[in-house]
């Protein structure tokens, strides 16, 4: 059975993309190229590994649930530490104020009753880019997320790439800005590559 890796995640708008994709290319040795189209700079609200022939049911509930609710207190998020991971990977975690905690709870549930969590661990053909220096991190992130990552465990992050964390000082404090909620076709690495879908977060 076929099956597609899918994260959801809040965008940051797009002054603030061209400003981290600009902090990205000051990493010199960076595995993760961060982009304003491809590998694009986001906050992971939650994720899953779906059938193909249960997307459009997913998709579907998502579009039900997102649309009436209000969303304005996600509009902007505070950096409040440097975000580490794998020893050189960093970013910036971000505040986790209750709408974001609540949003993240009732997503994850959602999503993890549509979840696979049994993908062999070279197993990469559910993520639409396979990124030759990280070709199956998104095998194993996928299969332990609700887990490890979900939950009482979630941390929300941006991540920059790999580098030194003295990069990421310059943020700390400073809010980020959100327009967007987005379901993207992962690429391994939990990467945002193909867009699926989006809606705003607020009409105004």
């Amino acid at each position: 059975m076929k099956h597609i890796a899918l994260d959801l995640v809040l965008l940051p708008k797009a002054s603030c993309i061209e400003s981290i994709v600009a902090y990205n290319s000051k990493l010199p040795d960076t595995v993760l190229k961060l982009g304003k189209n491809k590998t694009v700079p986001h906050l992971s609200l939650t994720m899953c590994r779906v059938e193909a022939n249960r997307y459009d049911d997913l998709v579907g509930k998502l579009q039900d649930y997102l649309e009436v609710l209000d969303l304005s207190e996600l509009l902007s998020l505070n950096v409040t530490s440097i975000y580490q991971h794998n020893i050189n990977t960093i970013g910036w975690n971000l505040a986790l104020s209750t709408p974001l905690k609540h949003l993240h709870y009732s997503l994850s549930t959602l999503m993890k009753s549509y979840h696979n969590d049994n993908s062999a661990k070279e197993e990469n053909k559910d993520f639409t880019v396979i990124h030759p220096h990280m070709p199956f991190s998104g095998v194993d992130y996928l299969n332990v997320f609700f887990e490890e990552y979900a939950f009482d465990n979630y941390q929300p992050h941006i991540t920059l790439g790999q580098g030194d964390a003295q990069v990421c000082e310059e943020w700390l404090m400073k809010n980020i800005e959100f327009d967007r909620i987005a379901l993207f076709h992962m690429g391994t690495g939990c990467t945002c590559e193909k867009l699926l879908w989006e809606t705003k977060i607020s009409n105004n």
